[in-house]
């Protein structure tokens, strides 16, 4: 083959050696930035896993302070239906006293 034959194969072999070499930096190039962006998405994926964490640990707190809220106010409650059965209980008794008071004022009269 003559070196003019040859020449235009070294070429074109050149040129694609050149568009892959170029093509792979691109890729390489493409590669780093996606890493780039893995990376920055691992750390706002750990900052949302922190900030979870922080909810769920004063939500926790809240719900805790509110059960104990809720469990003083049964209390609350059970104390009162108590004192108003006592007073269920009394009136009754008071009832009586007060007939007998008012026929007795009625009779002094």
């Amino acid at each position: 083959m003559s070196a003019a034959e040859s020449r235009p194969r070294c070429r074109w072999g050149g040129e694609a050696v050149l568009r892959a070499r170029a093509e792979a930096a691109g890729y390489r190039r493409l590669l780093r930035a996606r890493a780039a962006e893995v990376e920055a998405l691992r750390g706002a994926v750990g900052a949302l896993h922190r900030q979870l964490e922080g909810l769920r640990d004063r939500r926790s707190g809240e719900l805790a302070k509110y059960q104990e809220r809720v469990a003083e106010l049964e209390r609350e409650i059970g104390e009162a239906e108590a004192e108003m059965a006592r007073c269920l209980r009394e009136y009754p008794a008071l009832l009586r006293l007060r007939m007998a008071l008012e026929a007795e004022i009625a009779a002094y009269r």
